[in-house]
C-alpha cells in the first residue's frame, strides 16, 4: 500500500519538476520608430531599429541634420516608411511590416495636397 501512494506522488513531483525547469523564451524586443522634420528646408530623417526611446529621438535628428528638425511621433514598431508627392511636404508612416509602414506613408501623403501623385522615398525596418 506504501507502493501505490508513492507512485502519484513521485509522478507529481516529476511533473513539477519538468514544468519548473521549462525556459520561456525570451520576449522578442520592441522597437521605437520615428522621423525628425524641418518644415523649413524639407530636411527629414528616420530613426528605427532602436529599443530604447531616447536614442530613437537621437537618431531620427542626427539624421535629419538642420538645426530646426524636430521629432515627430514616436511609437513601438518594426518599421517606418517616408513619401512625397508633387507638392512640398514629407508624410510618414509605422507598421510591423515594410508593406503595412510603406502603405500607411502612401495614404496620409494622398490625403495631403499631393494627392495621388505620392511615392514612397525609403522604408526602414528593425531587426
Amino acid at each position: 500500500m506504501i507502493r501505490l501512494l508513492s507512485l502519484p506522488a513521485l509522478f507529481l513531483a516529476l511533473f513539477a519538476a519538468a514544468a519548473a525547469a521549462q525556459t520561456k523564451p525570451p520576449a522578442a524586443p520592441q522597437y521605437w520608430v520615428t522621423y525628425a522634420y524641418d518644415a523649413a528646408t524639407g530636411a527629414w530623417g528616420l530613426g528605427w531599429g532602436k529599443t530604447d526611446r531616447q536614442a530613437t529621438i537621437n537618431d531620427a535628428l542626427s539624421r535629419c541634420a538642420k538645426p530646426g528638425c524636430k521629432a515627430g511621433d514616436v511609437t513601438l514598431g518594426r518599421c517606418i516608411a517616408s513619401a512625397q508627392g508633387t507638392q512640398k511636404g514629407v508624410w510618414f508612416g509605422t507598421g510591423n511590416d515594410a508593406e503595412t509602414a510603406k502603405g500607411n506613408a502612401l495614404r496620409f501623403c494622398r490625403a495631403g495636397p499631393a494627392g495621388s501623385t505620392c511615392e514612397a522615398l525609403a522604408v526602414r525596418c528593425a531587426g
